[in-house]
């Protein structure tokens, strides 16, 4: 009987004396005989399926073993019994159609026994299975465990993969990629002067950053990018190989386009949920976006340290340029830092920095991204790093907070941080240094004069260092700039201090304040002064001069009068020290710096400058407190009084004089038209200032007279896009002007200012050496310092005080501790600009007038040249001086200015 391995079938052919073989495996199809199941006879061959391994035994005398080993089929013996292999391969034997046993034929080329049980009959009941062999069986349980572990594995991994993916976001969503973006403040210039931002990030397309630039990103983070489908598991070997040579972590396994989702799609935990997510979601971003999109997506959003977000907040960070001059030795320094911000910023850590930059270096010419020209010019480059800001106000930050707040106004509260504007502002960086200086310096002078008023604190002398270690942040002591000290010795030629990074002396001969000499005596080991360094000894010890911090504050505003627009602004001594903008929300008396507005008033109502008024004590009604009797400043009191003397003398009884005559509705009316946004008082106090007002707002109200009659608003915003520069809804800014009064009156008035500088409180505005009108303004009690002027260049004002109610010192007037602080600002602010006078508009009459009577003057007689509103000018000739008497009417306020 042959036997032999076809397919999954073992083949027998028949003879007469043979038994039929049988298996216990057959197919279900196949009938059952005695136990056995068989397959049926088929064209006269017997089939029967046959896995390898089976055992067949024919009446227990020998076994045949059918499995997969190739080469000839040989007979064996199992458990003391001849067996035949099957052997892998097709072989046929020729199978004759059923006969009687008695009737077949002998095969033809047998190469194996008959399998006759001895003593069996011919039939098939002779036949009986073998026992399977152990080492089959467990080839077959361990097969079938293999198939089951797979299925199983399979299956857990379908579920798996079913729960993690079910809440998976959408990769659609990077299509709308609006990450927070900085809003930039810019001068008038193009300088950067500040910043607001939740994350300090600026969009950039990708092909405004350089392919030199790209290429370091690639090379230190995945320089298959190109070529893999979203993971790369040979980047993930080639970084453990990496990072154990070099026994740390130098080179990241995830791909850029997993660092995408991990940075936009998914959160920070870790976790092997996340890690499938992730895998998941870059191939799914790979089959949507684009690589340049997902590179785009890339170098916008990782975080570089120092606050910065994205290459180009990156390159603006550590080097203060565009992304777009990004040397390749920057390019690759930046491209180190994502991987570890802290650990590799060059500013803390310049060692760890240079050496991650050269490892990117490497890697970009074993990629061919750079050539060994190109290498070895990167590592020789040597780089220069910007300290990082540590605020978002990089010059100008009294302008630059008004300017958040007129965004947050008109955008939104959040747009100043997120939509990144580019806002274009109208300050002159150099008016505003000059405007920051002066007042400063004006401040501090003040101080000075009101004496040193001692230690700003004591300490124990043991806790010194610390102090000076929590103050270290500050710096050490510049020229010119105050610093903390601490006294650490008090000896009679002086005092031994300490300052953050600094140790030197205070001689005595410096211990000056004012008109006072401080003594050393006067203080002990443990005071904290301020000083200010004012050089170094032969020996190098540092020298120190006694410095003070005023408590006084002030706020200086500063417009062009062609345009509208704010040049200058400052809101208090020290934005760090307060961020309260007193040039725009303080609101406080302006006293006598009012008075312009009254006498333009008087103007239009018919006086002239040659008008003549009583200057004496006015006693008036004031309901049931007792009588209100305005004072002038010192007392004094000249009688008959030409208004412009009055003015450029700062009459208080001339002014009040005269709103009682024209009537308090006709001059809260006329002031309407001024812009003036406080609520005015209904009462003759009104006269001399009591309404409250902003330094911005009086100031905009003298920019009627510098424009000749013409109102505007403050332009602090020139021009608004969004981070793609496309123009907003403010678009470019112009200049709205509004007729509000004849150009003859506001002529009128501004030649009457004049005299004020010329001849009265404002004469120091004269060491200016131009063409200047302004008022000083001074309240009761001296709680307010103020001086208004304007050049035809330049208008600017500027206001003196505490924050609380007190007193700046005796003879702390307008003309005393503001007009000084206005000059020296406007020197630098005008500098060598051409001097020019005051344009005279059409409208405007000049005439020879008596100055003590206000009428023509004789020929031969005192004369003085006077301007009038052409039509007002007296027609009489000098005979005797007029007086203006004043009407009876209640006053229901105090007064709240005397100057």
């Amino acid at each position: 009987m042959d036997i032999l391995r076809s397919r999954s079938w073992l083949v027998a052919e028949t003879e007469p004396e043979a038994a039929h073989l049988w298996l216990a495996e057959a197919p279900r199809a196949a009938h059952h005989v005695d136990g056995l199941q068989h397959a049926p006879v088929r064209d006269g061959r017997l089939v029967v399926p046959a896995p390898h391994g089976s055992v067949f035994r024919a009446a227990g005398a020998q076994e045949v073993v059918a499995d997969d080993i190739a080469g000839p089929r040989v007979p064996r013996a199992v458990d003391g019994g001849a067996a035949a292999r099957a052997v892998e391969g097709r072989r046929r034997a020729r199978v004759h159609p059923r006969k009687p046993y008695g009737q077949r034929r002998a095969p033809v080329n047998r190469t194996a026994p008959a399998l006759i049980p001895r003593g069996a009959p011919g039939n098939v009941r002779s036949v009986t299975m073998a026992r399977p062999r152990r080492a089959g069986v467990l080839r077959r349980i361990l097969a079938w465990s293999v198939v089951a572990g797979l299925l199983a594995a399979g299956v857990a991994g379908f579920v798996v993969y079913r729960e993690v993916t079910t809440d998976l976001p959408p990769v659609d969503q990077l299509l709308r990629y609006q990450p927070p973006v900085a809003t930039r403040i810019f001068a008038d210039d193009g300088a950067l002067i500040g910043e607001f931002y939740v994350e300090r990030r600026y969009l950039v397309p990708l092909a405004a950053i350089p392919p030199h630039v790209r290429l370091a990103f690639l090379a230190a983070e995945d320089a298959d990018f190109y070529r893999h489908h979203g993971v790369n598991p040979l980047s993930i070997l080639r970084a453990f190989v990496a990072n154990l040579l070099h026994h740390q972590v130098v080179q990241g396994g995830s791909t850029i386009t997993q660092q995408v989702v991990k940075a936009l799609l998914l959160s920070p935990e870790r976790s092997y949920e996340r890690k499938v997510k992730e895998l998941v979601l870059a191939f799914r971003l790979e089959a949507k976006l684009s690589k340049d999109d997902i590179l785009y997506l890339y170098l916008n959003q990782i975080y570089f340290g120092a606050g910065a977000y994205g290459v180009a907040a990156a390159a603006r960070a550590f080097f203060d340029v565009d992304v777009g001059d990004l040397t390749i030795a920057q390019a690759a320094l930046l491209a180190g830092l994502p991987q570890a911000p802290s650990r590799y910023d060059p500013q803390r850590h310049p060692q760890q920095a240079l050496a991650r930059q050269h490892y990117v270096l490497e890697r970009m010419r074993a990629e061919g991204f750079i050539n060994a020209e190109q290498y070895a010019a990167a590592r020789a480059e040597r780089l220069t790093f910007t300290p990082h800001r540590p605020g978002t106000y990089l010059a100008a930050p009294w302008y630059v907070e008004h300017v958040r707040r007129l965004l947050e106004e008109r955008y939104g509260g959040t747009a100043p941080y997120q939509l990144g504007l580019r806002v274009y502002t109208a300050v002159d960086l150099g008016m505003q240094r000059a405007a920051e200086e002066a007042l400063r310096a004006g401040l501090t002078e003040l101080d000075r004069r009101q004496g040193f008023r001692g230690p700003i604190r004591h300490l124990d002398p043991r806790k010194g260092d610390a102090f000076l270690a929590h103050l270290a942040a500050g710096g050490a002591a510049q020229a010119g700039r105050p610093v903390r000290a601490i006294v650490t010795e008090v000896r009679p030629s002086g005092l031994v201090v300490h300052t953050p990074g600094d140790r030197g002396t205070l001689p005595a001969d410096a211990l000056a304040w004012g008109k006072t000499r401080v003594a050393p005596g006067s203080f002990r080991a443990g005071d904290v002064i301020s000083v200010t360094q004012a050089g170094r000894a032969g020996d190098g010890t540092a020298r120190f001069a006694l410095d003070q911090e005023p408590q006084v504050e002030g706020a200086l505003v500063a417009f062009d009068p062609y345009t509208g627009e704010v040049k200058a602004m400052v809101g208090g001594y020290d934005f760090n020290r307060s961020q309260f903008n007193r040039a725009v929300q303080a609101h406080r008396q302006p006293g006598s710096s009012f008075k312009p507005l009254i006498y333009a008033a008087a103007i239009e109502h018919g006086y002239t400058p040659a008008s003549i008024v009583l200057d004496a004590p006015i006693e008036l009604p004031n309901g049931n407190q007792p009588p209100w009797m305005p004072r002038n400043y010192e007392g004094k009191y000249f009688g008959p009084t030409p208004l412009r003397q009055a003015l450029a003398r700062s009459l208080n009884s001339v002014t009040v004089r005269l709103v009682d005559a024209m009537g308090i509705d006709y001059v809260r009316k006329s002031l309407g038209r001024f812009g003036l946004e406080a609520t005015l008082p209904r009462n003759l106090s009104l006269a001399l200032g009591s309404a409250e007002l902003t330094p911005l707002e009086l100031v905009r109200a003298y920019g009627v007279f510098a424009t000749l009659g013409k109102r505007f608003d403050p332009i602090f915003i020139t021009r608004v896009t969004d981070s793609e520069a496309n123009p907003l809804e403010f678009g470019h800014t112009r200049p709205h002007f509004e007729p509000v009064m004849s150009p003859a009156t506001a002529y009128v008035v501004t030649n009457m200012m004049e005299s004020v500088v010329q001849h009265g409180t404002g004469r120091k505005a004269a060491e200016l050496g131009r063409p200047v009108a302004g008022k000083t303004g001074t309240t009761n009690d001296t709680h307010d310092a103020w001086f208004i002027g304007f050049t035809p260049d330049l208008l600017a004002g500027v206001w003196v005080g505490f924050d609380s109610e007190r007193s700046l010192g005796a003879h702390e007037t307008g003309g005393h501790a503001a007009a000084p602080i206005w000059t020296e600002f406007m020197k630098q602010a005008l500098g060598d600009r051409p001097v020019v006078d005051f344009p005279v508009p059409d409208g405007v009459t000049f005439a020879q007038i008596d100055p003590a009577s206000g009428l023509r003057a004789v020929p031969g007689g005192e004369a003085e040249l006077e301007v009038f509103v052409s039509g007002t000018e007296p027609t009489r000739y000098a005979s005797a001086p007029e007086a203006i008497e004043p009407a009876a009417a209640p006053a229901e306020a105090p007064p709240a200015d005397t100057d």
